[in-house]
């Protein structure tokens, strides 16, 4: 009686190691690809507030003289006919 209730102890943890051999790479790489997923969702939401503010910039560029000249000013460099610009550069700390 002994011996028939080892030998199904010893099946039953021989099944379990089994499965376990089986599932775990399986279930690791689930956790993997859910991470993955979760991590590819909070970039899109990123970038879906990105296209959002540059979507105003563009309207405000098509629709808004000031922010145009603006910007054309602060990047570009612009200036306007007779207007002097001074560039200051600082001094090497030495």
């Amino acid at each position: 009686m002994i011996l028939y209730f080892l030998q199904r102890i010893w099946w039953v943890l021989f099944i379990a190691i089994i499965a376990i051999i089986v599932f775990f790479p399986g279930y690791s790489k689930l956790e993997q690809l859910n991470q993955k997923n979760k991590e590819l969702n909070h970039r899109i939401v990123e970038l879906k507030r990105e296209n959002v503010s540059l979507k105003t910039n563009i309207e405000k560029l098509k629709n808004d003289p000031f922010y145009l000249e603006k910007v054309a000013r602060e990047k570009m460099g612009v200036v306007k006919k007779g207007e002097v610009v001074y560039k200051i550069v600082p001094q090497d700390k030495q």
